[in-house]
C-alpha cells in the first residue's frame, strides 16, 4: 500500500511515537499557525482545507483532517479555557498537526484536560482516532497537546482509478486498481450493484492489490457493498488482497467482522468454488 493510506487508526504507532516527531519540527517554520476561538473555528477550516490541498492530500483525506482538526479545536474551545493554536507541518510526506490549549482558566495544576476532551464513542476524540493515521495527546498544568499525523501520497504521482471484471464462472472478480476516495467510491458502488444485479446469486471477489490510496469514503464504499450482498439470497463477497494497513483500519473500527477476506484474489476464488 502506497501513497496517503490511513495507517492505523486507533491511535498510535507507539505512545510517543507523534510527540517526538513534532519535537524535532518545533525548530522549523510550519505551513499554518493560527490562533482560534468560538468566532473563528470556519475560518481555521477553511485555511486548513486549502493548506492540507496544496500540500498533496486528495480530496477524500483533506477532509478527514479538517474535521479531526475542528473536533480538537472544538474540544480546545470547549475545554481549554475558549481559545487555542493550531499549527500544520509537512515533513517527510507526513503532515503534522497540533493543537494546543491553556487549560481552564489559563492553566490549573490540578486538573486533568484530557478526561475532559472525552474518548468514549462518538466523542470528538474518538472520531479523531478513526480519521487520523496517528494521535498523541498530552496534558499537563498549563493545558493540552493534541497532536495527529497524515500520510501524503508519494510526489507528483496519481494512479488512475479503474475496475477490470474477470468472469470464473461461478464467481466474478473485480480488481480494483488506484485510488478509492470521494470521488471513485460511487463508481466502485455502481459497479458492484450492476453485477449483483446481472445474476440471482452473485459470488463477488473484490481484489483490492493494486489499490493505491483508500479514506473514509472507500471504507464506506465497501460497507455500502457488503450491505447489498446482505439483502440478496445466497449472495456472496470477498474482499481480497488487504493492505496490513487497511486491516488494521478495519480492526479498529470494528469492521472486521462485516466482511470475508482472503490473502489474494485466487484464493477467494477457490473459497467460493467450493462454498458453491
Amino acid at each position: 500500500m502506497t501513497g496517503d493510506t490511513p495507517r492505523d487508526a486507533a491511535n498510535s504507532t507507539g505512545p510517543h511515537t507523534a510527540a517526538k516527531e513534532l519535537a524535532g519540527l518545533a525548530s522549523t517554520k510550519p505551513l499554518l499557525e493560527q490562533a482560534f476561538d468560538e468566532d473563528t473555528l470556519y475560518a481555521l477550516r477553511s485555511a486548513v482545507a486549502a493548506h492540507a490541498t496544496q500540500a498533496g492530500l486528495s480530496e477524500g483525506r483533506a477532509s478527514d483532517l479538517v474535521a479531526a482538526a475542528h473536533e480538537l479545536a472544538a474540544n480546545a474551545v470547549r475545554h481549554g479555557g475558549g481559545a487555542g493554536r493550531l499549527r500544520l507541518w509537512n515533513h517527510d510526506q507526513v503532515l503534522h498537526c497540533q493543537v494546543s490549549d491553556e487549560g481552564p482558566d489559563g492553566g490549573s495544576a490540578e486538573q486533568d484536560t484530557t478526561a475532559l476532551w472525552g474518548t468514549t464513542p462518538g466523542s470528538g476524540l474518538w472520531l479523531v482516532r478513526r480519521l487520523a493515521d496517528h494521535m498523541h495527546l498530552q496534558t499537563g498544568p498549563y493545558g493540552t497537546i493534541a497532536a495527529i499525523s497524515l500520510t501524503l501520497g508519494p510526489p507528483d504521482r496519481r494512479s488512475e482509478f479503474q475496475i477490470r471484471e474477470d468472469d470464473h464462472g461461478h464467481c466474478m472478480v473485480l480488481t480494483v486498481t488506484g485510488e478509492l476516495d470521494l470521488r471513485s467510491a460511487p463508481t466502485l458502488t455502481a459497479t458492484i450493484n450492476a453485477a449483483i444485479d446481472a445474476t440471482p446469486t452473485p459470488r463477488l471477489v473484490l481484489d483490492l492489490t493494486r489499490l493505491t490510496f483508500w479514506d473514509s469514503s472507500g471504507i464506506a464504499a465497501l460497507i455500502t457493498a457488503q450491505q447489498r450482498i446482505n439483502t440478496a439470497p445466497g449472495a456472496r463477497l470477498v474482499l481480497a488482497g488487504l493492505s496490513q494497513q487497511l486491516r488494521r483500519r478495519l480492526r479498529t473500527m470494528g469492521l472486521t467482522d462485516r466482511f470475508a477476506l482472503a490473502e489474494t484474489a485466487r484464493q477467494a476464488v477457490r473459497k467460493l468454488s467450493s462454498s458453491s
